[in-house]
């Protein structure tokens, strides 16, 4: 598993600094050339898509993700890991429909040829994101409601 930690933080952090030096190069064209760079868009929303995918498995890790612990700080402990355990349980199962249904879309998309609006490139390359995001997801919840199931926390 620290192998797919360490994989999910690399691209999250490669993710977001691209997309800032695209976002700076792009203010810059648009001030200084007066011709922003379309494809500095298009690519910092699928960049953000991976960004947040990855963002999202490295939260379930962590067991950062929000939270009300309203009810749970009123549970007993054994009550809360229960109720933390199929709160982590519905998570991995919302998280194979996204695969499930990522990969229905990624096929849509190669069987119709669909291109970006910008760049012409073929749109399942960018919609894989979406599949194997989940999966990453999928597993560290997967992963956590493991953990918190057999009482490590």
């Amino acid at each position: 598993m620290k192998y797919i930690e360490k994989f999910e933080k690399i691209v999250a952090c490669l993710s977001v600094s691209v997309m800032a030096i695209l976002v700076f190069i792009n203010v810059i064209a648009r001030f200084v050339f007066n011709s922003p760079l379309a494809v500095a868009d298009e690519m910092s929303c699928y960049l953000f898509v991976l960004m947040s995918f990855m963002g999202t498995a490295i939260a379930a890790r962590r067991k950062a993700h929000l939270g009300l612990t309203l009810l749970t700080d009123k549970l007993s402990p054994n009550a809360a890991r229960i109720v933390q355990t199929v709160m982590y349980a519905i998570a991995t199962l919302f998280c194979l429909l996204i695969v499930i249904f990522g990969i229905e879309m990624v096929i849509s998309q190669y069987q119709i040829g669909q291109q970006t609006a910008t760049m012409q490139w073929p749109e399942w390359i960018y919609g894989l994101f979406v599949p194997l995001g989940g999966a990453f997801s999928m597993v560290a919840f997967l992963d956590g409601t493991i953990k918190i199931a057999k009482g490590d926390n």
